[in-house]
């Protein structure tokens, strides 16, 4: 990546094949840092959803009540 110098105005970096100015490489970079907001925050709102309903489901209220047998005493014969 190198850097030419094209009058006093712009300048332009080249890429192996192609040369873009640093305004394209700013509006390409915004882009991308503002998708890369909008992914973080759906991840965050998926990652909360997905523990409320983990929490719903571990709660207790909706289980079914188990039948315990019950104790056993041991006689002891003497």
């Amino acid at each position: 990546m190198t850097f030419q110098r094209q009058g006093k105005k712009e300048q332009e970096i080249d890429l192996f094949l192609i040369s873009l100015s640093s305004k394209v490489l700013l509006q390409i970079g915004t882009g991308l840092v503002l998708l890369g907001m909008l992914g973080a925050r759906a991840y965050s709102e998926l990652i909360q959803s997905v523990g409320q309903s983990a929490e719903e489901i571990l709660r207790g209220d909706r289980l079914p009540i188990l039948p315990f047998p019950e104790p056993q005493k041991i006689e002891q014969n003497e």
